[in-house]
């Protein structure tokens, strides 16, 4: 999704394969579209595909997985899919082979254990656990999926674990109602914390582990991965020396989790 009607333009963000999305204009052979978090973008129109409806089932639960023309690895993948995109399989060819539908109505198949029937909301301490499954994929501006994320994209994805829809920037997210500020001597896991010149300047979020370390996808100290800093080092520490001096904690009650499991 690209900020503006052309190639050239700036990216802003990205739209995955089978996501619902709304086209607001038209122009040029691109479409300006609205994705399923609300952002805006444009796209090229024949990224685009219109069906009356699309029933996915299952959804991607590896890293990244293989879509195959035939039920045979040995062909090469039709292509290859980020983590949680949404299909819709038709029938089970064997007790190793889903026969999917994709968006344009083409078929493929993928291998069973690529995928989970189950949409389980985690836990905070399963969210621990499954966000370092991601370690080590590249920073990406503008990314939304395990082809590589940015810093909010990749908050965005993991609350959605939770059962929580943050919105796209981290801008945005600071500024949830939902969130109360915390001291960050008084992080508790999954607290986003959020970093920036100055309060109305955030320019990066990251999710705590701990009181100490956090899990973010940065391009920050020339490493661009998602990888675990520390608050205690001296480039996120805050302090005026800091290349992002202010921060900011923020965590969502108990209750608002609990909430958004049972509406699930």
């Amino acid at each position: 999704m690209r900020e503006n009607p052309q190639v050239s333009s700036k990216v802003v963000s990205q739209a995955i394969l089978s996501e619902k999305i709304a086209i607001l204009d038209t122009l040029n052979g691109w479409h300006h579209i609205a994705s399923s978090d609300g952002y805006l973008g444009w796209v090229p129109t024949n990224a685009i595909i219109t069906r009356d409806t699309y029933l996915h089932n299952v959804c991607v639960n590896r890293l990244m997985a293989h879509l195959y023309e035939i039920d045979d690895t040995e062909y090469g993948p039709l292509m290859t899919l980020p983590y949680g995109t949404k299909l819709q399989a038709e029938e089970m060819e064997n007790d190793r082979w889903l026969n999917v539908l994709l968006p344009c109505g083409k078929k493929g198949f993928i291998q069973s254990g690529d995928v989970s029937f189950e949409g389980k909301l985690f836990t905070k301490e399963e969210l621990i656990d499954f966000s370092l499954r991601f370690l080590n994929l590249p920073y990406t501006w503008g990314g939304r999926s395990s082809f590589g994320f940015d810093c909010s994209g990749f908050v965005q994805m993991l609350y959605e674990r939770l059962g929580i829809q943050l919105q796209r920037d981290s801008v945005q997210q600071m500024t949830d109602t939902r969130f109360l500020e915390v001291p960050c001597s008084n992080l508790a896991p999954c607290d986003l914390i959020f970093f920036g010149r100055s309060q109305d300047k955030i320019t990066h979020v990251g999710m705590s582990l701990d009181k100490d370390r956090f899990i973010h996808a940065t391009s920050g100290e020339n490493q661009p991965w998602i990888r675990i800093s520390h608050l205690s080092e001296k480039a996120w520490s805050g302090a005026p020396s800091s290349l992002l001096p202010f921060r900011q904690a923020c965590s969502l009650p108990l209750n608002m989790i609990k909430i958004a499991h049972e509406h699930l």
